[in-house]
């Protein structure tokens, strides 16, 4: 039984129409046809898409040639670069709001407290400046990986595909 008469079986089991799994998964109701024709190679994310919906990994089921699985991978690895540009051009204009803001609030503090009271109180603007740059510590580690998530992940994935 080839990888499209088993989605359709399974579909038609959990009382699936192909038109009520594309609206499910997002998937275009073309490429659920497809899929279940076997035409083309489908993509990983089409996959695992339909796949939450039924409740199967349907990548078990499939074995993807050479190409596809490189570009499956490829697939996988443009979705994380993204994610990270995202990250950090957040940072970046997180940074440039920081950069304009905190300086403003130093100048209203300046201009509007009196002489004395500046000498024996702590400056108010003390407070946003250390809270938003600790948020901001905190966008900059996850942005750039210092936590390195990705990186353990990618080496415990290294691992085990070493292993088999």
């Amino acid at each position: 039984m080839n990888f499209g008469e088993q989605l359709k079986e399974i579909r038609t089991s959990k009382g699936l129409t192909q038109n009520e799994l594309s609206e499910k998964s997002g998937i275009a109701l073309r490429t659920v046809q497809r899929m279940e024709r076997n035409e083309g190679k489908p993509s990983l994310y089409s996959m695992n898409s339909i796949g939450e919906v039924l409740g199967v990994n349907l990548t078990l089921l499939y074995a993807p040639d050479d190409e596809t699985e490189n570009r499956n991978i490829m697939e996988s690895t443009d979705q994380q670069l993204w994610q990270l540009a995202r990250m950090r051009a957040k940072f970046k204009r997180s940074l440039g709001s920081y950069s304009l803001v905190i300086p403003f609030l130093w100048v209203i503090w300046y201009l509007t407290m009196p002489v004395e009271a500046k000498k024996h109180h702590i400056p108010w603007p003390i407070w946003p400046m250390l809270g938003w740059g600790l948020g901001l510590t905190i966008q900059y580690l996850k942005a750039y990986h210092i936590f390195g998530e990705s990186s353990l992940e990618q080496s415990e994935y290294d691992k085990l595909k070493a292993k088999q």
